[in-house]
């Protein structure tokens, strides 16, 4: 096993380790500076280094060249300052302090105000005759960024909350890695300085320093931030030694004076200087300027100082530590095998010389290193981090008294490489021995800890106050281990180690056929600091127990807050707490409410119908009640008509119509009237969540958390793994930490088992069988997979060993494809819980390629207090399109809840009330059937009760509505793009049967229009139109399929908004037809048609009186007048005509069982008049009925008689002459 050192870094590292008092032999320190020359003028640069502390340092100038004059462009932010404000929101997250989301906001405001000010200064400074093409260009650029910036950061001003404090403090790290790239040159005209560390004339460590950090300008904030200022560097080896693992180590540390500025500032370069320094010049037979110095000698006293260090406990994969602001000294003890080490130890550093003035030390101290180690009993110790921090500094003339002194414990964040490495928890402080010695420094003679070695405890003062703690451990089961070292893993084990102490899950003997414990509780005490933020971090190990008594590692997980889950007494004195008295929640509109009583009214169906009743009343006065909108009729309602009532209702779209395709000026009225009040909800809605179900709940882990188990290290360049590449696995379980001796109150309760500790409750974690029906509505955003920037996308569910892909019903060429299909699913927990909702992208040739996935836990789900199996309703209905989904009804719901939260009820009665708890539900008692008939009912008030359950006492909360949520899809190859599908996944006991029906895919319909009567009118035309700009996607769309191209495979769907578009067109037999009038008609929500020609006015198309709106998907078939519109020559809208006509919508298998048009059928021929066998009508009127049977009935019969007659009449007088015109023939007369 891996053991832990502690190594100390000091302040001046010796290259041999062979010197003593003094620089090693052969070691050179050199600043070094490689400046362009330039005849434009010449330019200073001056550097001091020290390397060895504890003599009197020397300062040299390495190089003294030329700097070219050139402009620099306005810096464009202050990323420095963003990243100080960024750093506490996160500490105020980390520390769990008030109201973060406040600091937040503020700094959002600074970075907009920010941006506006660098914007009003670079408008002024745009003109300026020194700025190059390319500054002009990248000031531009920045300009166009911070625009941008700034709008960015107002907005998202607006949307951070308490909840989404976490999500946009990610966004505004974005925004200070934007600053960041923006505040670096494009283009360095100055190179960089180098340091160099040179052993026998071999480079061996070296440090960079950005120019731009050190040059110098007479404006205070256009300075470098070191320029003119004493700057402590780290070397580090040069070359490919530098990168990986064996670069982390530091090679020596220097403390430098650096100034770089232009030649004619050069008096200005030790503006900064420390005081107690003299120059050194150059002699004048040399040939040098006298600036800079050729050195600088320190002449003051040097100052001699105590440090003293107290570390406390460190979080991460670290075992020990050392630390050294000088000179090596003992490090810290070794503790073996653990990940969060508590040493409880002091080390003490007598006698450390520093040089400086005491004032300026006690403002700026020196900087101590602390390296941490991992040491193992063969080779030498593994570098696993590092972090810097600075002493609290007493001078001689003070008092050690509070409030400066002792130092309080601090957290210091560990590095190891870039990435973070855990936490070290620590107090530091540096003590001035004064003329009489060591007398006034506080006594450090304390107890030594023999147990442990000769080590000292750290003081009273400075130790936190310890108090026992009991920790309580929910061993649930383990899920989707790796495999380690090629081996799956078999008989795993969980470890749980808190500040040394610890305790052991039993062992699961068969991962594959159960990874649940068999035994789920257990604890252990521990001492922990009253302080909660001082609390150690608490570790879980995974291991998996194999033949010959070996334990291999399979992953581990620390937990660095225990905040959440300590045990805090709830307030029984709260209103939620109180069980005194009755509160009413009522659904109906008048229930006799007693004295000091709550109610809430709801809307109820026995509202609903009194209030159709009184609309109707009006209906008969006349009222203007006449032009509200219909109610809908349920039997052509489904769940669509839900779905896009919600996402009206969360969108805010207000209902408005259209103008016929026609855009400019109205005239007279026809001017636009302010938006009408959205209109009150007719359907039934469900919750529409814009996000995962799991952000909106947290997570579902109310009882029941998931730890992600970690392998490896990180931080390893060569590796270059991600925290999500390491996970090998999840544990699931919980912990409770509490003071002992636990409350009285709590195990006092009725049924404590003191087995289950605070555990109450929780539910057995046996193998049981469900059935998931997995609703997947529609995808938006799709990435493109195509080389046409389309994508073939269809569904793949994966839970298990089951695999579903549903290639056949894939939907060509689509981003933002419908699907509106259901999965159901047999599994069973545990070993199948983690279910996948893919979407691919379907190819002719070659393997399908994954658009995206989203992972989503049952298991939590199904078992969370929320109730996220299937979702609760707003009302409940036995038919119809808002019938009841679960498998359990409301009030078996409400018993089951009662009973596992053993709470008093449900007590039912009289009818319309229920009693649970303290709280009295009322509502409606009865219900109406599929045949309109009244049934008494206890449904409605269940219901009530369920929808109120967050008010009950003790075990009230917020139960999971009737939902679609929205999740991403996300793609591995392409980490950082999201892509939002939205599912609806709901599951229940297979004993229930699961959820209900099937979500209906859009059909497909066929419009007639018939066109009765029209006024001056030619020719009509009709067709339906729609425009890309204007879809909605809370309407019905017309879907037309076509080719793209002749090389095209299959088909490809457009969604456009459903308008029928009528036009008037005068024919000429000559000329072009001339355009009469239009209208245009949103089939979704148009006006009614007038009765007559009379009624039809302009205004119906313009909105200037109130017309009662329909839809031809609910009413099916509309007929009446329309106005026709037109632009006269003043670009104004006048009336040109009127049609009337009627609109006939069908689906796909109606229309093709009644085909009409292309001169197939009459348009739907009317029905078969009813008209009596005998009539009078022709003695009444007898020549109408004489016109009518000889005009009209036996026209053609009269005029055939009349030819037969004709043409017997020549036949006959033929014969008769045909005689005697013979025989002249035959005599020739």
């Amino acid at each position: 096993m891996d053991h832990i050192a502690d190594k100390l870094v000091r302040a001046g590292r010796e290259g041999d380790r062979g010197g003593g008092a003094g620089t090693a032999r052969g070691l050179a320190c050199r600043a070094q500076a490689h400046l362009p020359s330039s005849r434009h003028g010449t330019g200073a640069a001056a550097g001091m280094a020290s390397a060895a502390p504890l003599l009197r340092p020397g300062f040299g100038v390495e190089s003294w060249g030329s700097l070219e004059a050139a402009g620099q462009p306005p810096s464009c932010a202050h990323p420095r300052r963003r990243r100080r404000a960024l750093n506490d929101v996160q500490e105020m997250i980390k520390t769990e302090k008030p109201f973060p989301e406040r600091r937040l906001r503020g700094v959002l405001e600074e970075l907009s105000c920010g941006c506006h000010r660098f914007l009003s200064l670079a408008d002024k400074d745009q003109g300026h005759s020194s700025r190059t093409r390319l500054d002009r260009e990248r000031l531009k650029s920045c300009m166009r960024e911070l625009e941008s910036m700034g709008q960015q950061a107002r907005s998202l001003r607006a949307q951070v909350k308490r909840h989404t404090v976490r999500d946009k403090l990610r966004l505004c790290h974005n925004f200070l890695q934007k600053l960041r790239f923006l505040a670096d040159e494009p283009q360095h005209s100055i190179p960089d300085v180098f340091v160099w560390m040179m052993s026998n004339n071999k480079r061996i460590a070296y440090a960079r320093v950005p120019s731009q950090d050190l040059l110098f300008s007479l404006v205070q904030e256009e300075m470098g931030k070191d320029c003119a200022k004493v700057k402590t560097l780290f070397l580090k080896l040069p070359g490919k030694r530098g990168f990986g693992s064996a670069g982390w180590t530091v090679q020596a540390k220097l403390e430098l004076y650096l100034w770089l500025g232009l030649s004619k500032q050069r008096k200005d370069f030790l503006c900064g200087l420390p005081c107690g320094f003299e120059e050194v010049k150059a002699a004048q037979g040399l040939g040098l300027h006298s600036f800079p110095p050729i050195s600088l000698v320190y002449t003051s006293e040097f100052l001699e100082e105590a440090g003293n260090l107290a570390p406390g406990s460190l979080g991460a994969a670290v075992t020990g530590a050392g630390s050294s602001p000088v000179s090596p000294r003992p490090t810290l003890q070794v503790l073996n095998e653990t990940l969060c080490p508590t040493w409880d130890q002091m080390l003490v550093f007598d006698n450390l010389e520093l040089y400086g003035e005491a004032h300026e030390l006690r403002d700026d101290p020196p900087i101590i290193v602390i390296e941490i180690y991992d040491q193992d009993t063969m080779g030498k110790a593994d570098f696993m981090g590092r972090t810097f921090a600075k002493p609290l500094v007493k001078m001689a003339d003070e008092a050690y008294c509070p409030p400066r002194f002792p130092p309080q414990l601090e957290y210091y964040q560990i590095y190891r490489g870039n990435a973070t490495a855990g936490d070290l928890l620590a107090a530091f402080e540096l003590l001035q021995i004064g003329p009489t010695g060591k007398a006034d420094l506080p006594p450090i003679n304390g107890p030594v800890d023999m147990d442990r070695g000769p080590i000292m405890p750290v003081p009273v003062g400075i130790r936190p106050v310890l108090s026992k703690y009991r920790v309580e451990v929910l061993f649930w089961g383990l899920r989707d281990l790796k495999r380690v070292n090629l081996a799956q893993v078999d008989r795993p084990r969980v470890d749980i180690e808190c500040a040394g102490k610890g305790v052991q899950s039993s062992l699961i003997h068969n991962y594959k056929k159960n990874p649940n414990f068999s035994t789920l509780v257990k604890w252990f005490e521990v001492d922990l600091p009253e302080n909660e933020l001082l609390h150690p971090p608490l570790n879980i190990r995974v291991v998996d127990c194999r033949a010959f008594g070996r334990y291999t590692l399979v992953g581990s997980h620390a937990v660095s807050s225990l905040r959440r889950f300590i045990y805090r007494p709830p307030d029984r004195s709260a209103s939620s707490w109180n069980t005194t008295g009755e509160v009413v929640v009522s659904m109906e509109p008048e229930v006799p409410v007693r004295k000091l009583e709550t109610m809430v009214k709801l809307d109820a169906v026995r509202q609903r119908a009194e209030e159709e009743k009184d609309r109707k009343k009006k209906k008969k006065k006349g009222t203007s009640e006449e032009l509200e909108e219909e109610e809908p009729d349920e039997s052509v309602l489904d769940w669509w008509s839900k779905y896009f009532a919600s996402i009206d209702t969360m969108r805010e779209v207000r209902p408005r119509l259209p103008l016929p395709g026609l855009k400019g000026p109205v005239k007279g009225k026809d001017k636009a009237r302010a938006t009408p009040e959205k209109r009150n909800p007719k359907i039934d809605e469900l919750k529409v969540y814009p996000k995962e179900l799991e952000s909106e709940f947290d997570n579902f882990e109310d009882w029941l958390h998931t730890f992600n188990l970690l392998r490896g290290k990180t931080g390893d360049d060569e590796d270059g793994s991600t925290e999500e590449e390491r996970i090998v696995g999840r544990f699931k379980g919980s912990l409770c930490v509490y003071k002992v001796p636990l409350p009285e109150d709590v195990s006092r309760e009725a049924g404590y088992d003191p087995t289950y500790g605070m555990f109450q409750g929780i539910p057995s974690n046996d193998p049981i069988n469900v059935l998931v029906r997995v609703y997947v509505v529609r995808a938006t955003d799709l990435h493109p997979a195509d080389i046409n920037g389309k994508a073939d996308p269809y569904i793949a569910i994966r839970l298990g060993k089951t695999d579903i892909r549903d290639k056949e019903n894939y939907i060509s060429k689509q981003l933002n494809p419908v699907f509106g299909k259901s999965f159901d699913i047999e599994a069973s927990f545990p070993m199948e819980s983690m279910l996948t909702v893919a979407v691919y992208d379907w190819d002719l040739v070659g393997t399908d390629d994954l658009i995206g996935e989203t992972k989503i836990d049952l298991e939590n789900r199904f078992y969370s207090k929320h109730r996220a199996t299937c979702g609760i309703a707003r009302t409940y209905s036995t038919h119809g399109y808002n019938i009841w989904r679960d498998p359990l009804k409301p009030s078996q719901i409400l018993a089951r809840l009662c009973k596992e939260g053993k709470v008093d009820g449900p007590h039912f009665g009289p009818p319309g009330r229920v009693k649970v708890a303290n709280r009295v539900f009322t509502g409606p008692s009865e219900m109406e059937d599929e045949n309109g008939q009244r049934k008494p009912t206890d449904e409605h008030v269940a219901l009530s009760a369920l929808r109120h359950w967050e008010d009950i006492p003790r075990v009230g909360c917020r139960l999971v509505p009737e939902h679609v949520e929205t999740r991403p899809l996300l793609n591995p190859d392409k980490p950082g793009i999201e892509q939002v599908t939205l599912a609806w996944p709901g599951l229940g006991p297979r004993a229930f049967g699961g959820g209900g029906s099937s979500v209906p895919r859009a059909g497909r319909y066929e419009l007639r229009v018939i066109v009765w009567s029209t006024d001056e009118t030619v020719a009509p035309c009709r067709w339906l139109k729609g425009q890309q700009e204007d879809k909605q996607d809370t309407d019905e769309k017309i879907v037309i399929s076509k080719k793209e191209s002749m090389f095209s495979w299959d088909e490809t769907e457009y969604k456009i908004p459903a308008r029928l578009t009528l036009q008037i067109w005068d024919a000429d037999h000559f000329s072009a037809d001339d355009f009469l009038g239009a209208i245009e008609l949103d089939l979704n929500r148009f006006p009614r048609g007038a009765k007559t020609a009379k009624q039809c006015t302009m205004e119906m198309a313009t909105g200037e009186v109130d017309v009662p709106l329909v839809s031809i998907f609910k009413q099916k078939r509309v007929k009446g007048w329309w106005p026709l519109l037109a632009r006269n020559e003043n670009d104004e809208f006048e009336l040109t005509g009127k049609v009337e006509a009627e609109l006939h919508l069908l689906t796909a298998e109606e229309a093709e069982k009644n085909p009409v048009g292309l001169a197939r059928n009459e348009p739907d021929p009317l029905e078969k008049p009813n008209r009596p066998d005998t009539a009078f009508v022709w003695f009444l009127n007898p020549l109408k009925s004489i016109k009518y049977l000889i005009c009209t009935r036996y026209k053609w019969l009269i005029i055939k008689i009349v030819l037969a007659l004709l043409a017997l009449l020549m036949l006959a007088l033929f014969l008769y002459s045909m005689p005697g015109y013979m025989v002249k023939k035959l005599l020739g007369a």
